[in-house]
């Protein structure tokens, strides 16, 4: 009965079409709970407040004249903005359409994790393995359930593509390269890829880490890297037209302006991608990297952790340990079997945009893992096949419960986690659980709360917030938010107090004392409050907003100016 039953498998793993099904339908059901899930995070930036993609007069503002999003400086992917156009003349703002070019852009990725694997390992079950694992992986959550993210993943999944056609042409023409028509597809799709997501500008890195590994030995280097310079191009190009329309290439600066705090922390974090890769069970798009240090926003950071950081922590040097411990792995995989390193410097150098040597404000993300995982998959794969045996039936019986613990717990985490994305109270709270001691987590769910009518929860969250962090201004601002909105105009006073007597440049907080004030008939003490909010509001250049909150607030409160 267990010999017929791994017969079958075998079938289905040697045949490729109903490999792929396969995986497609297992997949679908680790994803199945998505469809019901709303916008949330900076899909309200990209996808439901951004008036650029809701009027294709705007077509050529998604190329030249760009102008980010206040919250989102730095970011120039011309390409993902036509996609978000297009997504949006498409469903508007219903999010179901959305999650099936989710779906859609994901199943690509596996195809391509497929074809690729099948390509380079000649295996059948390595590439079933690698794509099935790839696609139920519950890191690829905030990938593709994350509607804006998984807009970025186009990118990616055209990276894979270029990589394969690529592979390919090296297969038909070895030296000859400039005459095949698969090496100009990858010419094109590689374009596509970078200026889509900034992630793909590792492309060539990882299309000459091929040729180092698996490509034709007999072809010299110098002479590889020359046919591969087009791609190099590609991104110079990029980051030279990203400069020209945002005169910056960066997204951020250095924690604390230094870059040797910064690479500290990148050491734990890049330690952190691989433990997660094994073991996602702690999955939030705010991550704890280290004792008050998490995946971003430097001002929720514990300025006495960072600045004590030292190569010599216990932390920093057990992730050192897990980094070289994994590079003596691919030296030794060498001379046996080069796939192993290939794969191994893939995860890495698919990962290297992200290391914040050119600085991102964002020092970890699960989203970032999309494409370096197509090599741990792979890996994945080749552990497995060597415990896989044909001819071997315990073996193979104990490959397949290895698979299937594996999927499981990868699909029911996947579940879990998607539901954790259903909107934004609920993906707050998880990264509240996820991440306790951050300020800022507790503060954004305090926000999500207010919105949603939750005001005594909102309370609750944001006085957790000021316990952490005392010393925040938004945070008093945004409690006496809260305390106005319930009626309770002595706690919103002090806390707009407090605030203003933290930021003294704080035009909000001064506007809002001004409100309460004239609200309790205190004209003196309104009147005082609005001229301070009014200068510090043209000071700051937002003179169009004085303009317009002045005269809102004398209609309301029926007051003349003096």
């Amino acid at each position: 009965m267990r010999k017929k039953i791994m017969n079958n498998i075998d079938r289905i793993v040697n045949n490729k079409m109903f490999a792929v099904v396969a995986i497609f339908i297992i997949v679908l059901l680790s994803r199945i709970n998505i469809f019901g899930n709303q916008f949330v995070m900076d899909d309200h930036d990209f996808i439901v407040n951004w008036p650029l993609i809701q009027n294709w007069d705007n077509f050529s503002k998604f190329f030249v004249d760009y102008v980010p999003m206040p919250r989102q400086a730095g970011i120039y992917s011309p390409l993902k903005t036509f996609f978000h156009a297009i997504n949006y003349s498409l469903f508007g703002l219903a999010p179901y359409g959305y999650h099936v070019v989710s779906l859609l852009i994901h199943f690509t990725g596996i195809l391509f994790v497929y074809k690729l694997s099948l390509h380079l390992s000649k295996d059948n079950f390595i590439a079933f393995i690698a794509g099935l694992f790839f696609g139920v992986h519950p890191l690829q959550v905030e990938a593709i359930t994350y509607m804006t993210a998984s807009v970025d993943m186009i990118g990616i999944v055209f990276l894979f593509s270029a990589v394969y056609y690529y592979v390919l042409s090296r297969d038909d023409k070895g030296q000859n390269l400039f005459s095949s028509k698969k090496y100009y597809i990858a010419l094109l799709l590689s374009i596509i890829a970078v200026f889509t997501h900034e992630l793909a500008i590792s492309l060539p890195v990882l299309l000459l880490w091929y040729d180092i590994c698996l490509g034709d030995k007999k072809i010299a280097l110098g002479k590889k890297i020359l046919q591969l310079l087009p791609f190099f191009l590609i991104v110079l190009f990029y980051v030279f037209a990203k400069y020209s329309v945002l005169n910056e290439i960066t997204r951020g600066a250095y924690v604390y302006d230094s870059f040797y705090l910064t690479l500290l922390i990148m050491i734990k974090a890049f330690a952190k991608y691989v433990f997660i890769c094994f073991l996602p069970v702690v999955l939030t798009h705010n991550h704890k990297i280290s004792e008050g240090i998490s995946s971003f926003a430097f001002s929720d950071f514990d300025k006495a952790a960072v600045l004590s950081q030292s190569i010599f922590d216990i932390q920093i040097v057990i992730s050192l340990l897990v980094l070289s411990l994994i590079l003596w792995i691919a030296i030794r995989s060498w001379k046996d079997n080069r796939l192993i390193t290939f794969c191994i410097g893939w995860f890495f150098i698919s990962l290297l945009p992200v290391l914040n040597i050119i600085p991102s404000g964002v020092l970890f993300g699960e989203r970032y893992m999309y494409p370096g995982l197509l090599g741990v998959c792979l890996l994945s794969g080749l552990i497995l096949r060597n415990i896989y045996k044909k001819d071997k039936l315990n073996s193979s019986i104990t490959c397949f419960w290895i698979v299937m613990i594996a999927v499981s717990f990868f699909s029911a985490r996947s579940l879990i986690r998607n539901k954790e994305w259903f909107d934004d109270v609920s993906l707050y709270e998880s990264a509240v659980k996820a991440n306790p001691d951050s300020a800022l987590m507790r503060h954004d769910l305090g926000l999500v709360y207010s919105k949603a009518g939750r005001i005594d929860d909102a309370i609750n969250s944001f006085q957790k917030s000021v316990k952490l962090k005392g010393d925040d201004p938004v945070t008093f601002f945004s409690l006496g938010n809260a305390y106005q909105d319930v009626g309770q105009y002595k706690n919103a006073i002090k806390n707009f107090n407090k605030a203003v007597a933290l930021d003294k440049d704080f035009a909000d907080a001064y506007y809002n004392l001004a409100g309460i004030y004239a609200f309790l008939g205190l004209t003196t003490s309104s009147e005082e409050n609005l001229i301070k909010a009014l200068g510090l509001f043209r000071k700051q250049g937002r003179l169009e907003q004085a303009a317009e909150l002045e005269k809102a607030f004398r209609d309301y409160f029926n007051l003349t100016e003096k």
